[in-house]
């Protein structure tokens, strides 16, 4: 049965405790109104020096454990960035493990907001001591905000809105911001931490959070937004943290990525669009090499005050329930972006175009420049096969029971879309799709999603219809499999925790196995994320992965139960690698290195053909003179030259290319 609607009164904020509860600063503001008439200046003008890149995260350290090293990497490109937070971040008021010391919210607000302020100047000017100008601005929505800018780089915007994380501790009730966008909640209050320049303890309801989130995104005009995770996974096991029944993630992330979600699809504008993961990092292998485990750990350590430097404020210059040092041992040694593979490769009367979602549209460049493909909205994720594009189109609704995560199939010959569905039909089992795979022998085509349980469903297509979902059996796997097959033999692969699976079949009939792939020292190869393949002439395959621990990639080659691995060192870098064949058996190798740089390898599947077990290949990798967002794509032509397609940190897609033999190309240029 679903528990009554807590609504949020202004007497259960002036008389049920709240003024009562922020036992510093906030409390002198007691006796006030909740909507104060005295607001803070108009919204200034951001800067135009640079792409802007926008974060909508829940609280002040989500965008330093679950998108860096993303922000270290932009800002290190001369991006500018405005991270939106949306929650004073309050918890139980304690900047410290001692249940005995005071409560504080104000104060430990406070203490976050400083932490974030010395991360992010760390991270754009090597010092966390670097003044910031901090205002109350008031929205166009009606909302006051903390705007926070760096003083020597006044590219660098902090939003901070400050509602308060559970108001449970002033009605009694169960009111996280998720019961804001569900509906269920009325209004949240803003906790205004101490010593900032908010100080009234206004309600907001969730139509001004809405408009205010599509207003920032229209003041700042984003090419890329950077969200938390809106379809959290089911949990598996013992739960960990502070999660929501059922999912895995903290409740507070996901109310955030859905209200970000909801108010990017609103404006339209934004060339790319990246969800990423939380608390269930902790669920999978890290993924992090020691050059961006040290980008991350030192935004972290200045984050949580742990230089012990001195400080001007009474609450303190960090979160001190930060566990360290560095990124941590529990999520912080693993950052996985959901949607990467936002860019196909696909072969359109002759000629190799690149297609990709944009500002929520399928769309294909030439020379003539991009051309809408129409169909849904979608998430920015596309994967082709044969003749057509798959994408889901989301549907993030306030009614749990309403989410629809529907996928799309277009026919590139004919141009028609064609609505697949979800194997779980509507509401919260539909959230686990993940991204798609497919593959196509001309004769049939085989696509697959994640089921509700976490396994694969798959669709079959053999004539001119598409036969009913059917789930397979196996394991739970990553979000993001990869499928390939020719003449009525198909194989999809995917990684596990602790393992890679197979499903061979003929697109009717499946098998599964745990292929159990070498990896060092005799073990079994654990992946740190997704896989990719593709298949040789010969019929064996190319298996691409980043080992686990590491930014390492690993290329398995073979079939059946014959296969080697083959590792190759890479400094850095957290997409999963892309893998194309040539003609003449050449494979390429494409992926992001330490630095955000797309990292590029060519070798002869002879390379990787080296008699079995798991050996080390040392081979330099060329690195692009671009930042990317999202995983490369790559295709050979028939005459054996290399194309490549990156969507850059300008939101605009770039591209290299080398002919027959050539190493991978240096130089990049935009493909528009």
């Amino acid at each position: 049965m679903t528990s009554p609607r807590p609504h949020l009164r202004r007497r259960d904020l002036l008389v049920g405790g709240l003024a009562g509860l922020a036992v510093t600063a906030a409390a002198a503001e007691a006796t006030r109104a909740v909507w104060d008439a005295a607001t803070g200046a108009s919204y200034p003008e951001p800067p135009r020096t640079g792409p802007v890149h926008m974060q909508i995260g829940a609280h002040a350290d989500d965008c330093l454990y679950f998108l860096n090293p993303r922000v270290a990497r932009l800002l290190d490109d001369g991006a500018n960035l405005c991270t939106v937070v949306l929650t004073a971040g309050e918890a139980d008021g304690r900047n410290t493990w001692d249940t005995a010391a005071p409560v504080d919210y104000a104060g430990y607000a406070a203490a976050r907001g400083n932490g974030l302020r010395r991360a992010y100047a760390l991270m754009a000017l090597g010092d966390p001591d670097a003044p910031w100008d901090r205002t109350r601005a008031t929205l166009d929505s009606g909302q006051d905000v903390e705007l926070c800018v760096l003083r020597d780089r006044p590219e660098v915007h902090l939003v901070l809105c400050s509602l308060w994380t559970n108001l449970g501790r002033v009605t009694g009730d169960f009111t996280r911001l998720l019961a804001l966008w569900e509906g269920r909640l009325d209004a949240s209050a803003v906790l205004p931490p101490a010593d900032s320049p908010l100080t009234s303890e206004s309600t907001v309801d969730r139509a001004t959070v809405r408009a205010s989130l599509v207003e920032l995104l229209e003041r700042y005009a984003p090419v890329a937004v950077n969200t938390l995770d809106p379809d959290p996974d089911p949990v598996v096991g013992e739960r960990l943290g502070a999660e929501q029944d059922g999912y895995s993630d903290h409740i507070d992330h996901t109310a955030a990525a859905l209200f970000a979600w909801d108010a990017v699809n609103a404006w339209g504008g934004a060339k790319a669009v990246e969800s990423w993961r939380g608390y269930y990092n902790r669920r999978w292998p890290g993924n992090l090499g020691p050059a961006d485990l040290e980008a991350k750990g030192g935004a972290l350590d200045a984050y949580a005050w742990a230089d012990g430097a001195g400080c001007d404020h009474a609450a303190g210059c960090g979160d001190r329930l930060i566990v360290g040092p560095g990124a941590g041992t529990t999520y912080g040694h693993a950052t996985h972006p959901r949607y990467t593979q936002a860019l196909a490769a696909a072969e359109v009367d002759g000629e190799i175009l690149a297609a990709a979602v944009r500002g929520g549209r399928a769309a294909i460049l030439s020379t003539d420049g991009w051309t809408d493909l129409g169909g849904p909205v979608l998430l920015p994720s596309l994967t082709r096969a044969g003749n057509r594009l798959y994408a889901v189109s989301p549907g993030f609704t306030r009614d749990p029971a309403g989410h629809t995560r529907d996928l799309h199939c277009l026919d590139l010959a004919t141009g028609e879309w064609e609505d697949l569905g979800n194997p779980a039909g509507t509401g919260a089992p539909a959230r686990t799709v993940g991204q798609p795979a497919a593959a196509d022998d001309g004769t049939t085509a085989v696509v697959c999603l994640r089921g509700p349980d976490g396994g694969l469903a798959v669709r079959t297509r053999t004539g001119a219809a598409w036969g009913e979902w059917t789930s397979l059996d196996g394991p739970a796997v990553h979000e993001a499999p990869a499928a390939f097959g020719a003449a009525g033999a198909f194989t999809i692969v995917a990684a596990t925790p602790g393992n890679t699976a197979a499903w061979e079949g003929d697109g009717t009939t499946w098998t599964h196995r745990d292929l159990d792939l070498p990896g060092p020292d005799g073990a079994v190869h654990i992946p740190a994320g997704a896989v990719t393949a593709v298949q040789a002439p010969d019929g064996r395959a190319v298996i691409a992965s980043r080992a686990a621990g590491s930014s390492d990639v690993v290329l398995h080659f073979g079939q059946s139960e014959a296969w080697t691995g083959t590792l190759i060192p890479l400094e850095g870098g957290i997409l999963a690698p892309t893998v194309a064949i040539g003609p003449d058996g050449a494979l390429a190798v494409a992926c992001d290195d330490g630095s955000g740089a797309p990292a590029v390898l060519v070798l002869d599947l002879a390379d990787l053909d080296h008699g079995g077990g798991y050996a080390l290949l040392s081979r330099p990798w060329t690195r692009g003179d671009v930042t990317v967002l999202k995983r490369p794509a790559a295709a050979f032509g028939s005459d054996g030259s290399l194309r490549l397609w990156a969507l850059a940190a300008d939101g605009e897609l770039w591209t290299a290319q080398a002919g027959p033999g050539a190493p991978p190309p240096v130089g990049w240029e935009p493909a528009a």
